[in-house]
C-alpha cells in the first residue's frame, strides 16, 4: 500500500475513504454554480444521475415510472391525503440516499 494523492490532499494508506454520493455533479471546478438546481445546465459536462459507463444503471428509467405509477395509485385511493400542518415539514438529508426520516401525514376519510 502507498500514499495517494487526490485532488490536491495525501491519503495516506490505509485510510478509510468515505464518498459521498450527495456531492455527485456539484464539483465546483465543473460548474459556476454548484449547489443551485439547474435542469439546463451544460448537458456537455459528464454527470453521474444513474452511473455511467459499464456500471450504468439497468433501472435508470424503470425506477422513476415505477415510483410515478405507486405515487400515482396511492394519492387516487388516498385524495384527502396531505402533509400535517401541525408537523414540521420534511427535512431531506443523508449522504447517500438523501431520504427524510419521517413524512407526517393526515388523512380524512370522508
Amino acid at each position: 500500500m502507498n500514499d495517494v494523492e487526490i485532488g490536491g490532499k495525501v491519503v495516506p494508506a490505509g485510510s478509510m475513504v468515505n464518498v459521498v454520493l450527495g456531492s455527485v455533479n456539484r464539483d465546483s471546478c465543473k460548474y459556476d454554480d454548484p449547489d443551485r438546481f439547474d435542469i439546463f445546465r451544460d448537458k456537455t459536462a459528464r454527470t453521474m444521475p444513474f452511473a455511467s459507463g459499464q456500471h450504468v444503471c439497468v433501472g435508470q428509467h424503470l425506477a422513476p415510472v415505477e415510483m410515478a405509477r405507486a405515487l400515482n395509485a396511492v394519492l387516487d385511493r388516498l385524495p384527502n391525503l396531505r402533509l400535517d400542518p401541525t408537523k414540521p415539514i420534511p427535512q431531506i438529508r443523508g449522504n447517500l440516499l438523501r431520504v427524510s426520516d419521517h413524512l407526517h401525514v393526515c388523512f380524512d376519510s370522508a
